[in-house]
């Protein structure tokens, strides 16, 4: 009777922690990378916001493959704070569909288990150089464009469309190879003056009539640096630093490093080098 009496207890506690917590405690659960070239580094941020009243603390952060890294940017949260799940899932361990799951276990308020999955479909026969187009540092209310090949050993391929995920950026794509066996399409992202400052990461997407790859994930980043008063106008230029001056975001260095040459995964940037916002604004960059 006991055995009973125990076992009931157990299934109780273990109720989803998640039913009892307001919406937007995870923005999602999921994150699905699309058809990417075999040996890209996929790198997601799912967003975790403690909306109740009591901290939340993570323990432990698990994976159930070797092709991807997981962890906490923070373990504790406090209420009304936010922090992130950092996951990696390293295309060059795996050719075809891929899905991990990212076990992440909490003990406060109480011991409980929220799940969130990472996929992909990894192919040898596309190629991007480099993996990602990194814009780099830009001065607010200015403009920088980056390119990247996009290439196919299929002398049919073509690229019908580009998008992107943000409205501070404009991407185009054209064609600058074609063969009987290979195509390859250069991919231009250009970042608009009056994308706010911030390290900020969004994704475009390339339209294509490849059979099994209808739509190609290409990652951006880019940091921009806040206007100094003296940027904007000399002549406003304020005489004495006072408490309540306005100091501009701390700069980040969000440069993330080219799979082509690298040997291991890329690390997580520590809690001090990176964002402490999530922006979640409908076609605003994520960060």
């Amino acid at each position: 009777m006991l055995r009973y009496s125990l076992a009931a207890l157990f299934l109780l506690s273990g109720a989803p922690l998640w039913a009892n917590f307001p919406d937007g405690v995870l923005d999602e659960r999921v994150r699905d990378f699309g058809v990417v070239p075999r040996g890209q580094q996929l790198v997601h941020y799912f967003r975790l916001v403690n909306n109740t009243d009591q901290p939340l603390h993570i323990y432990n952060v698990r994976v159930s493959c070797g092709c991807t890294t997981a962890r906490a940017l923070s373990n504790t949260i406090a209420p009304g704070q936010e922090s992130a799940i950092w996951a990696n899932m390293d295309s060059r361990r795996f050719l075809g569909h891929k899905a991990v799951t990212i076990y992440v276990s909490f003990d406060q308020p109480r011991y409980e288990e929220a799940r969130l999955v990472v996929q992909a479909f990894s192919r040898d026969d596309i190629v991007f150089s480099p993996d990602a187009i990194t814009l780099g540092k830009v001065h607010q209310g200015e403009s920088r464009s980056g390119t990247m090949n996009l290439t196919f050993y299929n002398g049919q391929a073509q690229a019908t469309e580009v998008t992107a995920e943000s409205a501070f950026l404009q991407p185009t794509v054209k064609e600058v190879k074609r063969t009987p066996t290979e195509t390859t399409y250069q991919v231009t992202a250009s970042v608009l003056p009056k994308t706010p400052a911030g390290v900020w990461f969004t994704d475009i997407w390339v339209t294509t009539n490849v059979p099994g790859a209808p739509k190609l994930r290409v990652p951006v980043t880019v940091e921009v640096d806040a206007l100094q008063p003296a940027q904007a106008n000399p002549k406003e230029r304020p005489q004495a630093k006072t408490s309540q001056n306005e100091s501009p975001p701390p700069v980040i260095d969000a440069t993330p490093a080219n799979s082509a040459t690298q040997t291991e995964p890329p690390a997580p940037p520590e809690a001090s080098q990176r964002p402490t916002i999530f922006p979640s604004f409908t076609n605003f960059f994520r960060r």
